[in-house]
């Protein structure tokens, strides 16, 4: 049916004037237009200017005949007719157009939408969108490069517990701002309780559908920087088949305006516009006045492509009072509704049909059966920016911060309306406007609004209340009800905390009490706010609809909360109250809560979540065991601050520091007093009067003074020598009551009765007299702490004795503790303190340890003159002996031992007994105190090692013991016990300083293929030297169990000392494990083990003669896992090397070789077979019987042989076939053509994995220096396995750096990042690093590091490789450096004792004493900085 004019009647009544009614196709024969989006553009332009034409021409009415001649009917003409006939009858159409209005029902899933940010969390955003929706983008929907980081430090996190780092989650307030407009998809819609729509950001949704011949100049879309580069950056822009490339210069601006002027991170979005596109790559900008004036001027090619956000042109296709309908770009329609039409605009006035206008669209929604394209004409969302407000000025802060929820605005008028409600204008504020639903316009219901006439018309002016802000319909949602206007409270953020409110009582919950705080808020008094004292039946006291006062405790706007309280001690506080940690300083008082209690301690909460601790010292003025037992949580405290720390969040308070000030202060009076007025006191400092003995204790005398005064005369102050007690267990015996005495009076003190002090109760004292009978004492008054110094010898007496420990007292009101190893010399007297002492047994003592801020002292007791005082590391040597208490039994490593608190031993199993048993712990228990001599003091590393041998404690006892390398003869047998089993090797320990190393090949005599399992650290073993290397102080043993018992067992025993830890190992050669340690240690370690692997196997390419078995190299044996030879350090090689190659007798080599294969080494080939039955899956076995044959020059032979081992051997046994493949390599090389080699090698390729058998080739070849096939070699592996195998290239480049191509090599790098994937592009780095550093040019190898660590600074194990090239590279000062750098950085408490203990033992190697001392400054003081 063809489109027909309206009547003059019709228009005169129509709310619209329409051009554009759907018009009939006709398909006569099914096909489709072959016009372009184009011509049809142009087509409907000139229509449309016809047809206005036409209708100025035909202005007087004529409008009964159709536009267009109708089509004749192709069917027949009976049908005809009537369909005619029907069509005339039908009455036509209203020509009204809906213009789309969006709510949260009409929302679907794949819904695109032009967004601003409103609020940015932790982990999420929300994000305004058109017409009061608001939708929410999770972290891991903005784009997934910063989804992959998500999920990277989450996973971290399951596998150890986070401090710092990670972390390392960049955060949202750095990559976004509030007001920063998006474009978005709906992934997810939720109407449960909560209305919620998901979005996603990431240009890979977004951009689904649009098509890479639509990507022209002026379009802008969003997008996610996709890595950094020199000259700008590459962004995904979520088509296919282009990449977005931003210069550095257009991202100048909006880096210093909006990004805080730091450079762009990986993952980060920004709002682009496209400048001009070449093959795969568009290049972009992302200046902020650039993006906003872009528009696109070609005409999409389909609907899909048609985005959110474009500056587009379009014609009016309708005007009516509630919006506008455009066709854009003359092809697809698209509506703007009046609430995004500026509101001093009059719709139906200033806009005509075929008017040409720019707008940008704001929603598609082309997933849906009814295509809809919604625009705005807003004038900030043309531009992208922010409304203007007063004078045309726009303003720095977000809109809802000017107008924040709950603000009032005078003399708002009504401007425009419709069925839902009113928009207003707002005075002098020309880029904002606002809208009144209609439930807001009087508290009474509003059925329905008139412009002309009633209390909401036209032009009318009201008083009104904000209630939110949308930023994208730059819109002011508004109240008018005056109930709302009147609410003291509309949101929370009106609500101040430690105001006092008027509540009313809800209901009660689990948590406490809901209260209505306002119409639109509820609070909330947690159940310990209810009252002072635990109410048992609270339903009773507070009933819904009571009437309450509260006061606010917390107000949290993230989570739409306020907490309040009914404690009456905290409503009628009459302190200020604490709610900001900068405004309080030291001695302010103030109430608190307790909320939870600690043993040490317990935490008090203020206001708006600010807490405090308080120690347990500062609690109650006398020692509670249990503090739960005098305060309880939600107890009302008042507290005094002693200390506080803004920076740190620290805030420290007292319960009884104002008493303890009071208390102090009358004290320090009252001796002031007492000095003044008692000059003529009888009772004066320093008087001797006449005192008669009241009572006798077991450690002082009470005593009465003239003028019945009380005296105290403790034991230390009777004798001035020890040698004058006659009984030291009853030290006052000789003393009688009654007894009259002359005493020095030394002063009054007062002393605390024991009692609990409340927080309401006075302090109560009691005064007593200090006297003396040390008549020549130069002390004019009694013994205080502050006047004690370290190593200060007193009388003392003991009081309390428990089974570690005794109290000593030096005074009445001075005391100390001795631990029980320092009560005596004999251990019998130690681990039985409760037989041997008595309460008030005098006893002479020496003051080893003060603690001068907890007032606290350690003494020793003196047995006679010539005992040992040990105080400090400095008072030790080197044979001393000493008692010990076993602090922990470790049966595999031995005993680690306290001297006293600072300073603690170790000693190892061999250095328990003096004849070496399976269990030498078997007798000792933890607890136990022992005596022990000094074997060796590190006091630089605070490291004490001590021996339980009674050899070494008493001289008379003669024992055998290996206290030097050089005690050691080879060819003796030897006990010892194992210390550590590494790839390298068994260790086992001869003595304290002595260790031996068991190659694999004598750990047995028969082959164990699982060789680990053999021994186990701490197991007791005898072995035999076979080798010492006197310069290096290396010992080689043999374990086997043949070569052992050869000769008889030397008698002398054997201590197993302990590796001299930091100072003499290396990592090859005895590694001590630690549990500890990280994983990503453990990597490095991995790593560094690896490198020293393929230094060992550059070192060891040798070319090998015809049929010199000797030096013909097995790569297979080699490969072995249980071999040795590769994890040996290349000291150890080249000794080994040079040994052999002084061995001439070829039928020694030849047993040599053949040794490791049993007890009885095979001679003949019937000795091989033997073997091989009883073992036919073992290749070393089948390659030592090869290289027989070889010896013998049957070549033919030890390759039949190699054949059948790879028939015989068990398929499953890959790594045994490998190694028969790789010795079948080898002989060809040597011994066959080119033609069998390649032939063998395509054979080795069908059974083996390709790689490998590359790999083993590609060595072969450089060993044999066969440098061109090793090159050609190579560079077909790149090709093979350059896009899976990094060691491909790393392995390349080393060939190329060792034959003078450096050059070659380093490209390498840039060719080997462009194939690989992308996690292992920092490891590829990092290894090419190393090559320069360690075979070309140091500062190369800096600069490639440097600019991997900048990209990946929490990576400690790239810093522990870079620090490792730097040692080796010999730069000293440049490493120190370096280690300054890497410990300023923050990272968990394991990586930074893994650091400083890197960098002590580099200063200990290669430092002074003073670089020595700094490194363990620092450490102390993260050590420090970690337990504050």
């Amino acid at each position: 049916m063809g489109k027909r004019k309206s009547s003059t009647e019709t228009e005169k009544n129509a709310t619209a004037v329409s051009i554009s009614a759907s018009s009939e196709e006709n398909f006569p024969r099914g096909g489709a237009s072959a016009l372009t989006p184009l011509e049809h553009r142009e087509i409907s332009n000139k229509v449309a200017k016809d047809l206005f034409t036409a209708k100025e021409s035909n202005s007087s009415g004529e409008t009964s005949e159709p536009a267009k001649k109708k089509r004749k009917a192709q069917a027949s003409s009976k049908k005809s007719k009537k369909t005619t006939a029907s069509v005339k009858e039908k009455k036509p159409k209203s020509d009204t157009i809906y213009i789309e209005q969006l709510n949260f029902k009409k929302m679907t899933v794949g819904t695109s939408l032009l967004g601003c940010i409103s609020r940015i969390n932790e982990l999420d955003m929300m994000i305004s969108l058109p017409h009061h929706l608001v939708g929410v983008v999770p972290i891991t929907e903005i784009s997934d490069s910063l989804t992959a980081l998500v999920e990277k430090v989450a996973n971290a996190d399951e596998d150890e517990d986070m401090e710092d780092e990670g972390s390392d989650l960049p955060s949202l307030n750095d990559m976004f701002h509030v007001g920063q407009w998006v474009r978005c998809r709906i992934t997810g819609l939720q109407s449960d309780e909560k209305r919620i729509i998901e979005l996603s950001l990431k240009p890979s949704i977004v951009h689904e559908d649009l098509v890479k011949v639509d990507v022209t100049p002026g379009l802008t879309l969003g997008a996610a920087v996709k890595s950094v580069e020199d000259h700008g950056y590459i962004l995904d822009l979520g088509v296919k088949e282009l990449t977005g490339f931003l210069p550095m210069k257009e991202s100048k601006s909006y880096v210093e305006k909006y990004n805080r002027g730091q450079e762009l991170m990986v993952g980060q979005y920004v709002e682009c516009a496209v400048e001009e596109v070449k093959g795969r790559t568009a290049n972009v900008t992302i200046d902020r006045t650039k993006v906003g004036h872009a528009t696109v001027a070609d005409p999409f090619s389909r609907l899909t492509s048609v985005l959110p956000g474009q500056l587009v042109t379009g014609v009016i296709e309708a005007v009516q009072h509630n919006g506008l309908s455009v066709k854009m770009q003359g092809l697809y329609r698209t509506t703007i509704d009046a609430s995004h039409i500026p509101i001093n605009v009059d719709i139906e006035k200033d806009y005509k049909l075929g008017q040409s206008i720019t707008f940008r669209t704001l929603f598609t929604m082309l997933n849906t059966e009814e295509k809809k394209i919604g625009g705005t004409l807003l004038q900030h969302a043309l531009e992208l920016d922010v409304p203007v407000l007063a004078n045309k000025q726009k303003s720095d802060k977000f809109i809802a911060d000017l107008f924040p929820a709950g603000s009032f605005l005078d003399d708002v008028k009504i401007a425009r309306y419709n069925k839902s409600g009113a928009w207003v204008s707002l005075n002098s504020l020309d880029g904002l406007s606002g809208f009144v639903h209609i439930s807001r316009l009087a508290d009474e219901h509003t059925p329905v609004l008139n412009g002309t006439s009633g209390k909401f018309k036209l032009g009318s002016t009201h008083r009104a209340r904000v209630l939110s802000y949308n930023p994208v319909d730059a819109l002011l949602l508004l109240t008018l009800q005056p109930s709302v206007l009147a609410e003291k409270y509309l949101h929370l953020s009106d609500i101040e905390v430690g105001s006092t409110i008027d509540c009313e009582v809800e209901k009660l919950v689990a948590a406490g009490i809901i209260v209505k705080v306002s119409k639109s808020i509820n609070g909330l008094v947690p159940t310990m706010h209810m009252a002072d004292v635990k109410l048992t039946r609270p339903e009773f006291k507070f009933k819904p609809g009571k009437k309450i006062q509260c006061r606010v405790v917390r107000v949290d706007l993230m989570k739409q909360r306020v907490y309040l309280t009914l404690k009456k001690s905290l409503l009628n506080s009459e302190y200020p109250l604490f709610t900001d940690i900068h405004t309080i300083k030291q001695d302010d008082v103030s109430h608190g809560v307790i909320v939870s209690v600690k043993k040490n301690g317990c935490v008090v909460a203020y206001y708006n979540n600010l807490t405090a601790f308080a120690p347990g010292s500062e609690m109650t003025e006398t020692h509670v065991e249990n503090l739960g037992d005098v305060f309880q949580i939600g107890q009302t405290v008042k507290t005094t601050v002693l200390s506080v720390n803004p920076d740190e969040n620290r805030l420290l308070v007292s319960f009884i520091n104002t008493k303890k000030k009071a208390e102090k202060k009358a004290e320090s009076k009252a001796r002031l007093d007492a000095k003044h007025e008692s000059k003529d006191d009888v009772l004066a400092p320093g008087k001797t009067v006449t005192a008669t003995i009241k009572s006798i204790k077991k450690s002082h005398l009470n005593l009465v003074l003239p003028n019945d005064v009380e005296g105290r005369l403790h034991v230390s102050e009777v004798y001035t020598s020890f040698d004058e007690i006659k009984n030291p267990k009853h030290p006052l015996s000789q003393f009688k009551t009654k007894q009259e005495i002359q005493v020095k009076a030394l002063g009054v003190r007062n002393t605390k009765l024991k009692t609990y002090l409340p927080l309401s109760h006075a302090t109560k004292m009691k005064q007593h007299v200090e006297c003396s009978l040390r008549f020549e004492s130069s002390e004019d008054g009694a013994r205080e702490v502050r006047n004690v110094k370290v190593g200060d010898r007193f009388i003392g007496v003991l009081s309390d004795i428990h089974a570690a420990y005794a109290r000593v007292h030096i005074s009445s009101h001075v005391s100390g503790t001795v631990s029980k190893q320092l009560v005596s010399s004999d251990p019998n007297v130690c681990n039985n303190l409760d037989k041997h002492l008595v309460s008030g047994q005098a006893v002479r003592v020496v003051v080893i340890a003060k603690d001068d801020s907890k007032e606290l002292l350690e003494f020793m007791v003196l047995e006679n003159d010539t005992a040992p005082i040990i105080t400090d590391f400095s008072d030790l040597q080197e044979g001393q002996v000493m008692n010990a208490t076993i602090k922990t039994i470790n049966k595999a490593t031995g005993l680690l031992l306290n001297i006293n608190h600072k300073i603690s031993a170790r000693a190892y199993l061999t250095d328990i007994v003096d004849v070496l048993t399976e269990d030498p712990t078997a007798s000792l228990k933890e607890g136990q105190v022992v005596r022990v001599a000094v074997v060796e003091v590190k006091a630089d590393r605070r490291q004490l090692d001590v021996s339980l041998r009674p050899s070494r404690i008493f001289s008379d006892i003669e024992a055998d013991e290996v206290k030097r390398f050089e005690d050691v003869k080879r060819g003796q047998v030897y006990e010892g016990y194992v210390s550590n089993v590494s790839p390298a090797g068994v260790f086992v320990k001869l003595g304290h300083a002595v260790t031996a190393r068991v190659k694999i090949a004598n750990l047995s005599d028969s082959f164990v293929k699982e060789w680990k399992g053999l021994y186990q650290l701490g197991q007791f073993v005898k072995l035999k030297i076979i080798y010492i290397d006197y310069e290096k102080h290396l010992l080689e043993a043999s374990l086997k169990k043949s070569v052992v018992e050869n000769k008889t067992v030397n008698t002398k025993s054997k201590s197993a000392a302990a590796v001299e830890d930091e100072e003499s190992d290396s990592d090859e050669e005895m590694p001590e494990v630690d549990d500890s340690e990280d994983e990503e240690m453990k990597e490095v370690e991995q790593e560094s083990s690896e490198e020293e692997q393929e230094e060992s196997e550059e070192d060891d390419a040798t070319p090998a003669p015809a049929l010199n078995i000797d030096s013909f190299d097995w790569t297979g044996i080699n490969n072995r896992p249980d071999s040795s030879d590769e994890e040996e350090s290349d000291s150890e090689e080249e000794d080994d090397t040079t040994k052999k190659n002084k061995k001439t007798d070829k039928k020694q080599e030849v047993q040599d070789l053949t040794a490791e294969l049993n007890t009885n080494a095979p001679q003949t080939a019937n000795d091989y077979e033997r073997l091989l039955i009883g073992s036919p899956n073992s290749s070393y076995l089948w390659i030592n019987y090869m290289a027989y044959q070889l010896q013998l020059s049957e070549i033919s032979k030890a390759r039949d042989i190699g054949e059948r081992a790879l028939k015989t051997i068990y398929f499953r046994e890959e790594q045994e076939k490998m190694n028969v493949w790789v010795a079948l390599l080898n002989l060809e090389n040597n011994f066959g053509t080119d033609e069998t080699l390649q032939e063998l090698f395509k054979r080795a390729l069908i059974y083996c994995e390709p790689v490998k058998i590359y790999l083993q080739l590609v060595k072969i070849y450089e060993r044999s220096e066969k440098l061109d096939k090793a090159d050609e070699l190579w560079q077909e592996m790149t090709k093979k396995f350059g896009s899976q195998v990094p060691e491909v290239w790393t392995g390349y480049a080393l060939f190329c750096i060792q034959h003078d191509k450096a050059d070659e090599a380093r490209g390498l790098l840039q060719t080997s990042l462009k194939v690989l994937p992308k996690h292992e592009h920092v490891q590829t780095i990092v290894k090419f690093a190393q090559l320069e550093f360690k075979h070309s040019e140091a500062e190369r190898g800096r600069t490639i590091l440097e600019g991997v660590m900048s990209n990946y600074p929490k990576r400690l194990d790239l810093w522990n490789v870079y620090l490792d090239m730097e040692i080796k590279a010999g730069d000293h000062e440049l490493t120190r450096r370096l280690f300054e750098r890497v410990a300023s950085m923050k990272f968990s408490s394991k990586k930074m004792k893994f650091l400083f203990k890197k960098w002590l033992q580099f200063e200990k190697a290669h430092g002074t004493e003073d670089d020595v001392q700094h490194v363990k400054e620092k450490t102390l003081a993260y050590v420090e900085r970690l337990t504050e």
